[in-house]
């Protein structure tokens, strides 16, 4: 049998069989052995390792290399029974005997030749596959580095998101804690407003009772003077005092005046600073206790001087009652007689 070219309907109706042989036969050897059989006896192809495992793509490189020299040891085998049968003329057992030994010597040569070939790809195979060996191994550190890199990171990461939870908790708490103190400021202007509202009602009914208690002096002071304006008509013995006692009274009206008119007016500016305390009291609670501390002192310092105003109201109308009602002597009025002479009237 000599080999011969293969062409496409060759190759299609090879890969047809062979697909056959492995749905028969699923043990490797056995099949690599049956390809060897279909290419040499069915397509008169020389099996090669190559194309045993081109067509078979099972196993290593080795078990196709293995059973192409058993193919061949058990072929010689069977070709020297053959030939060794005693019917056989003895030219025909030559022609046969060098016709195997051709075959034998050509497989044998195509067989080291591919082992050759094999050896060699396989030394290539061995240095692409510790080339990515290295590279696998360089790549494993590399990644173990990067692991390493992005584990740091990723613990980073949880620290710094621990760090952010906690910062969120404290500022969660803070919050809490501001509202709270804002709560409490809002609930503290409350009451300092409803306080404020208690003294400027207190402060409107002091101030009423003051201007009334002045006006009462105002009237029994008029009244005073008046009085003592007939007493003195009718008492000219007492009118200096009277006038002096007028003038006086007229000028402790006009400082009661004008201590009511300066009362009034540090009323009005207690009033603006009560106002712009209120007022700065949104920002400052605190501020609202010295303003109402000021109040305080405000209403105690004219209640010191309406009891002193009342204690000279008090003085002025015992001065009026003491001029109304002299104490002095009267002086007895003295009568001249003349002694009476006769003859002295004509």
């Amino acid at each position: 049998m000599s080999a011969s070219p293969e062409s496409p309907p060759l190759d299609t109706a090879l890969q047809a069989d062979v697909a056959a042989l492995r749905a028969r036969f699923t043990e490797t050897r056995a099949l690599y052995k049956e390809v060897c059989g279909l290419l040499f006896f069915r397509y008169g192809i020389t099996p090669t390792a190559n194309k045993l495992y081109g067509l078979v793509r099972k196993g290593s490189m080795g078990t196709p290399t293995e059973v192409l020299a058993q193919f061949w040891q058990e072929l010689r085998e069977k070709t020297r029974v053959k030939i060794d049968h005693p019917e056989l003329p003895d030219a025909l057992k030559q022609i046969a005997a060098e016709a195997v030994q051709t075959i034998w010597q050509s497989a044998n040569e195509a067989a080291a030749a591919e082992l050759a070939a094999l050896r060699a790809e396989t030394r290539l195979q061995a240095a692409d596959a510790e080339a990515e060996r290295d590279q696998a191994k360089a790549a494993r550190v590399a990644a173990e580095e990067e692991t390493a890199t992005v584990r740091a990171a990723l613990e980073q990461a949880r620290l710094a998101e621990s760090a952010r939870q906690g910062e969120l908790e404290a500022e969660k708490q803070a919050h809490a804690a501001s509202r709270a103190r804002h709560e409490a400021a809002q609930q503290q202007i409350a009451a300092l407003e409803r306080q404020l509202l208690e003294l400027r009602t207190q402060f409107s009914q002091e101030l009423e009772q003051m201007r009334e208690q002045v006006r009462l002096a105002q009237e029994r002071a008029t009244a005073s003077e008046r009085r003592a304006l007939r007493e003195i008509d009718q008492e000219r013995g007492a009118r200096q005092a009277a006038e002096k006692a007028a003038a006086e009274l007229r000028g402790e009206l006009a400082a009661q005046q004008g201590r009511a008119q300066q009362a009034a007016l540090e009323a009005a500016e207690a009033r603006a600073a009560l106002q712009a305390e209120r007022d700065a009291a949104t920002k400052e609670a605190g501020a609202w206790k010295q303003a109402c501390a000021e109040a305080d002192a405000a209403r105690q310092a004219l209640h010191g001087e309406l009891d002193e105003t009342r204690r000279r109201a008090e003085r002025e109308r015992a001065e009026a009652a003491a001029a109304r009602h002299p104490v002095a002597p009267r002086r007895p009025v003295a009568v001249r007689r003349t002694k009476f002479k006769p003859g002295s009237m004509t």
